[in-house]
């Protein structure tokens, strides 16, 4: 149990004295033992104000649900407990799940009661190996990093204590929630291998195809798929499409069949014509670069809420035509975003590109400048900003150091879907109201329906920066970058400076 000033706690002695004496001789040290495992790790401070008749009725609700799984669909149980009807209470909802044992249960929960807006008071794991007899009843238990037993299943249960809810409707939202979010864990995992053979496939593909291009566009592709297929990017989610004309256009034709992990699922369209696409989304769909590389529309329910990564791989015919997509979608892992940017694959070869495109020699003090900016720069505004777009940004941020100036950087995203926004604010003028302006002058601007997103970044520059996410429905109309950015260095002046200008 756990440990209070190195003693086993009070009140779990309790919650063990308890399963003794009420429940049956045969059982009792299973109970005792899985209430061991439940609660060994609550602290001091989790234990404040709870009674040892109530953790005893949750422990043995808990056990009753898995003694009671019977196969490997998940079991969720979400209610308010009284003593009436369970023999036990709480003042909050409880949450119970047993679950088939798999990566990402514990991020991917959180998660979803995040988004629906209540936070876990208290959230207990305990990954077991188990042993079942014939009627499916626990025989055997451990913690799952234990080698000792020849388990027949390695299941995870959950007690989870949120804001108590009032109604049925709120108890069935939050069941309905979670169990599809169990459903996008068990695709992505049980899916996981065959993505990988696919993907490894594609890389075969890519090494003996003819692809248009230099030999160094075809090395740096395969470099960069090789190094996501070497853990570097969490596969969710698989699909190839074919390209077809159709009636004077050309249409991406999804091989339903093929798809694998979340896109199963997808409620996407199966099909969409080149011609829907912006100009830049053109080039990009028919144009002779290999890869797509780009955020999808949807928010990952897995592992953690970040926009899913896209990376699609193109193919070619023998004329340099492209004919078809094999396109993945997931997370890039952590090394993506703290290695150095020298360190990666296609990041690499851009942040050169950059520097070689720029006004200044190799080895200068701004050359050296410019990497440093990119080596702290967003990396998926490396991946997917063009290298024009990249050396137009860096070389206005070089220009701007050291200034008390508040400067504004908008790309367009190559698909319509959103813009995205690098404000760099002199660091003493940032504060969180003067981001929260920024979030709605940029959503006036722009007319987006959605809430603005943003990440703060901080390094031993003046500048703050922050990057906004702006969606929109188009990204067609013409924006006045020079406007805004007017806008946002009245907003960020202080009071005192007003003072003074108005004294001239």
């Amino acid at each position: 149990m756990a440990l209070v000033n190195g003693s086993p706690s009070v009140i779990l002695s309790n919650v063990a004295q308890l399963i003794q004496q009420k429940v049956n001789d045969k059982t009792a040290p299973l109970v005792e033992q899985f209430a061991h495992l439940l609660y060994g790790n609550l602290s001091s401070l989790d234990l404040d104000h709870r009674n040892e008749s109530d953790m005893y009725g949750a422990v043995l609700s808990l056990w009753s649900s898995l003694n009671e799984h019977k196969d490997d669909a998940p079991v969720i149980h979400v209610f308010n407990p009284s003593v009436s009807r369970n023999g036990w209470k709480s003042s909050h909802t409880i949450i119970e799940v047993i679950i088939q044992d798999m990566p990402f249960l514990v991020d991917s929960i959180r998660i979803a009661l995040n988004r629906l807006g209540v936070s876990p008071h208290l959230m207990l794991n305990a990954p077991l190996k188990i042993i079942r007899d014939k009627k499916h009843e626990v025989t055997e238990l451990a913690p799952i990093i234990d080698n000792s037993i020849n388990a027949s299943s390695e299941e995870t249960v959950f007690l989870i204590e949120i804001d108590r809810q009032s109604s049925q409707d709120e108890l069935d939202a939050i069941k309905t929630a979670l169990l599809s979010v169990v459903e996008d864990i068990r695709l992505t995992v049980s899916d996981w291998n065959p993505m990988l053979t696919c993907l490894n496939k594609v890389i075969a593909d890519v090494k003996k195809g003819k692809l248009p291009g230099t030999k160094a566009n075809k090395e740096d592709t395969l470099s960069f798929l090789n190094w996501i297929s070497e853990n570097n990017f969490t596969l969710m989610g698989y699909r190839s499409y074919d390209v077809k004309a159709v009636k004077g256009d050309i249409s991406l034709e999804a091989n339903v069949e093929s798809s694998l992990g979340l896109m199963k699922n997808s409620q996407g369209s199966k099909s969409r014509l080149v011609s829907s696409l912006s100009e830049t989304g053109r080039e990009v769909a028919l144009g002779k670069n290999h890869l797509i590389l780009t955020k999808t529309n949807s928010s990952s329910r897995v592992h953690r809420p970040a926009q899913l990564d896209y990376i699609g791989v193109k193919r070619f015919d023998d004329k340099g035509n492209v004919v078809g997509e094999e396109r993945f979608i997931g997370l890039f892992g952590s090394a993506y975003y703290t290695n150095s940017a020298l360190d990666l694959p296609f990041i690499n070869s851009k942040v050169m590109s950059v520097c070689k495109a720029s006004p200044f020699a190799k080895g200068t003090h701004n050359y050296k400048a410019l990497i440093n900016i990119l080596e702290t720069y967003p990396r998926d505004e490396i991946l997917q900003s063009s290298i024009d777009e990249l050396l137009h940004n860096v070389t206005g941020i070089l220009q701007m150091q050291e200034r008390d100036y508040t400067g504004l950087f908008v790309r367009r995203d190559t698909f319509d879907r959103f813009y995205s926004c690098m404000v760099y604010v002199p660091r003493e003028r940032y504060n969180t109201q003067l981001r929260m302006d920024t979030q709605q002058l940029l959503q006036e601007v722009f007319d987006s329906k959605e809430e603005v997103e943003f990440t703060t970044f901080f390094s031993e520059s003046v500048h703050a920066r922050t990057h906004y996410i702006v969606r929109v429905n188009s990204t067609k109309a013409d924006i006045d970058v020079k406007e805004i950015e007017k806008n946002l260095n009245e907003a960020a002046r202080n009071w005192d400076d007003k003072l003074v200008s108005a004294l001239g």
